[in-house]
């Protein structure tokens, strides 16, 4: 059966911001006209690769001016073959290299996503999913053993359903799109909104750690902290904090406002797979654990910062007592 395969790829913007236009998201399906997504899609490119004699077609994004998207597209004659699932992971992996290399990206914060869209199936699309779990599963899931029957119906039991002829299997890695008419861009932009506020929380959490990094070596200084430096922490604090405040507050509530509408159900499956709010809690957390240490910090800088001002006082009464005695003897004299 034909089916197109969307790999996605997101890693930090390593160089300035290319120049590009600026994308508007597909039209929704099954969303309210107030419905508005508050993330920046700039257009900044196309390229088409030939890997294992397949043409690939590559449309690169930049997301909020921050995160760098490789969209890649190519399809397959025949979705269950082996040679389809053998060429798959050979394909990813050499995108993901050819990627890295053009982009200039070499680090470990790299989110990908395979996304399998088929059209209309001549039956129900949840007996057809049954009907070829083990293919599909090994779709979803990079794995070097075959999958027990308990684990290929964990991948694919999220699920939810536009109409009756369509259906969206969810799973960490990747998934599964049946619609009619090849109506799936804007299930591709709630993929890409879900893995790029992922890497956004595991950017965040890095930054995090290094302003605790940072504390820790001014409470391990013997020489004083100065107060430059400890404004700066401060700052990243307040930028982390607005950053977590602000940066994701808008989709969500946009989103999740909209009640059971198929755009809400999508992103709820989208927020419970890729752990969306476990890594928010995760963040927040080290955000007030940040918080409470460099306050500890400041307090301890002020109150030493006292005590060497009421040392540097004490020592000047006893300059000018001392001259007070001297004087007191040289009138004497």
């Amino acid at each position: 059966m034909k089916a197109d395969i969307f790999y996605l790829l997101l890693m930090p913007l390593q160089s300035s911001l290319p120049s590009g236009r600026l994308a508007f998201v597909p039209t929704q399906k099954d969303a309210p006209y107030f419905f508005n997504l508050d993330i920046e899609f700039l257009s900044v490119g196309e390229q088409q690769l030939v890997i294992e004699d397949i043409p690939i077609q590559i449309h690169s994004q930049v997301l909020d001016k921050q995160i760098w998207l490789s969209e890649c597209h190519y399809q397959v004659g025949d979705i269950f073959s082996d040679v389809a699932l053998t060429s798959k992971q050979l394909i990813r992996t050499s995108l993901k290299e050819e990627l890295r290399r053009q982009t200039g990206y070499d680090g470990s914060f790299i989110e990908e996503y395979m996304v399998v869209a088929l059209g209309q199936v001549e039956q129900a699309p949840d007996e057809f999913i049954d009907q070829h779990a083990v293919e599909f599963a090994h779709w979803l899931r990079t794995v070097d053993k075959p999958l027990t029957t308990t684990e290929t119906l964990e991948v694919l039991s999220s699920r939810v359903r536009y109409s009756e002829c369509d259906l969206t299997v969810v799973d960490w890695e990747g998934a599964i799109i049946i619609t009619e008419g090849g109506q799936f861009q804007f299930d591709l932009a709630l993929f890409k909104i879900g893995k790029y506020q992922l890497l956004r929380y595991r950017l965040q959490d890095r930054a995090i750690e290094k302003s605790l990094q940072q504390l820790r070596r001014y409470v391990n200084r013997r020489r004083p902290v100065w107060l430059p430096s400890r404004y700066k922490t401060f700052r990243n604090i307040v930028e982390q904090r607005l950053a977590l405040l602000l940066g994701f507050e808008k989709t969500d509530q946009s989103l999740l406002l909209i009640g059971d509408w198929y755009s809400a159900r999508v992103y709820r499956l989208i927020v419970e797979q890729f752990s969306l709010n476990n890594w928010k809690t995760i963040v927040q957390t080290k955000i007030d654990s940040l918080v409470a240490i460099n306050d500890i910090v400041y307090q301890d800088l002020a109150f030493s910062g006292r005590r060497l001002l009421d040392f540097i006082m004490l020592i000047g009464w006893l300059i000018l007592l001392v001259g007070y005695f001297i004087l007191f003897f040289a009138d004497l004299g």
